[in-house]
């Protein structure tokens, strides 16, 4: 469809730059006529004639000829299934993207947004439920407020009261009114630190912001052009961060010696970066493969994984989010997401496909594995990892009715799938 809609572009280009189709042609050196044919998709063109109409055109040759990329087209469907209320026409979406590019980019770009803003959301929310901090706070204030309550009623039903009687009561009202006000107060500075207190509300360790600033792929140590401890020293830590982020890194270093990324990337594509493939190509556990997997330098040919590791009750040890698929960071995801049930089979590997509630579509493999083995009377200690990518068409074809299809979402606060008999919350956003 992309290439077939050439001479659409152009001509919607032509036009949006008030053009006359003759002096195109005289541009680009060819006959009116021929142009005519090029722009109704009569006729192909390429080489000499494709730069000068584009350069006439003050565009990109390689975003006429090839026209909008999968990724764009993919994000606009994904604004498209949004709101189900608004019939779109899904089956021109490819012809929208090629004849008004513009519009196009506008529409991805907005939904990108919201994405970012449900993803901010999530976590605030994520946050909020899960801050042992402000549920300890949250108690305070109804203890308080119960208290200030009954004192209240007390007094004002009681009119044959003791003055003496009286008086306590009222200096306990203010006693829990003081109470009251600087468990608020506390609270305000929690949430909003002064430049004094300044506190990372999302509580990021030093390895996850170096990560994050270098999109999880850390060039400089798989190269071998910087030493760990170099990378210490720049970061400017406490002892404890010190010995927390050394871990990390050494770790991080073992994964891309044990499977060099050069090396890896030659195998991976071989095998359509397929996790079960590789981890028998390589005689290694799916585990490390994984995780090497979630590492990887970001280009166009290599698909995006994203990654989460937990432990049995489901608090999050590790996590690598996409922007289409943000993860929690204290726990309380969807259930129904395999990693939690890959937690009752061990050692076997579980491939579902996510369809989540805006359309989008993720291939995902979770794997349980025991840190600790059995003891007389207690089980193994078991962790969990589920790795995850939007660009399943990269991977190698899996027979439909052999891969589970799960309707899941990301929580249920935000997940507006009401009729879910998992759900354990109300979703916030409902109008009901």
């Amino acid at each position: 469809m992309a290439s077939a809609l050439l001479g659409t572009r152009i001509r919607e280009n032509r036009k949006a730059l008030g053009i006359s189709q003759k002096n195109l042609a005289r541009i680009a050196g060819v006959s009116a006529s021929y142009l005519n044919l090029i722009e109704h998709n009569r006729r192909g063109i390429a080489g000499k004639t494709l730069n000068a109409i584009a350069r006439a055109l003050n565009a990109d040759p390689a975003e006429l000829s090839e026209g909008m990329n999968q990724a764009l087209i993919d994000r606009v469907k994904t604004a498209a299934v949004r709101n189900t209320k608004i019939k779109t026409e899904h089956d021109r979406i490819e012809e929208f993207a090629a004849r008004f590019p513009g519009f196009a980019r506008l529409i991805a770009r907005q939904s990108d947004q919201i994405d970012r803003r449900d993803e901010e959301f999530t976590i605030l929310s994520d946050q909020l439920k899960h801050d042992p901090y402000f549920a300890e706070a949250m108690h305070l204030l109804l203890s308080n407020i119960t208290t200030i309550r009954s004192t209240s009623d007390i007094l004002a039903t009681s009119s044959q009261m003791p003055a003496k009687t009286a008086q306590r009561f009222i200096n306990n009202l203010a006693q829990e009114a003081r109470k009251l006000s600087k468990t608020a107060e506390d609270i305000f500075d929690y949430f909003e630190p002064t430049s004094e207190q300044q506190v990372t509300s999302l509580d990021i360790s030093p390895y996850e912001s170096l990560l994050e600033k270098n999109r999880y792929y850390l060039n400089d140590l798989e190269s071998d052009s910087v030493t760990i401890d170099q990378i210490l020293v720049s970061l400017k830590l406490s002892a404890d961060e010190y010995r927390a982020t050394k871990k990390s890194l050494n770790s991080y270093k073992e994964m891309s010696e044990n499977l060099p990324i050069q090396q890896f990337l030659v195998a991976a594509k071989n095998h359509n970066f397929d996790a079960i493939a590789l981890a028998q190509y390589f005689n290694t556990d799916i585990l490390s493969i994984c995780f090497r997997l979630a590492h990887l330098p970001i280009k166009v040919e290599i698909p995006q994984f994203g990654l989460i590791q937990c432990d049995a009750s489901g608090a999050v040890l590790y996590r690598k989010q996409l922007n289409s698929f943000s993860l929690p960071r204290y726990g309380g995801a969807c259930p129904l997401w395999p990693v939690y049930r890959s937690l009752s089979q061990p050692l076997q590997p579980i491939r579902a496909m996510l369809d989540m509630p805006m359309g989008d579509r993720f291939h995902t493999i979770s794997f349980a594995y025991p840190t600790e083995v059995a003891q007389i009377g207690m089980p193994a200690l078991t962790e969990a990892i589920m790795l995850f990518t939007p660009d399943y068409a990269m991977l190698p074809k899996v027979a439909h009715g052999q891969t589970p299809q799960l309707d899941v979402g990301l929580q249920c606060t935000v997940c507006p799938r009401l009729a879910c008999k998992a759900r354990r919350a109300a979703y916030l956003l409902s109008n009901k």
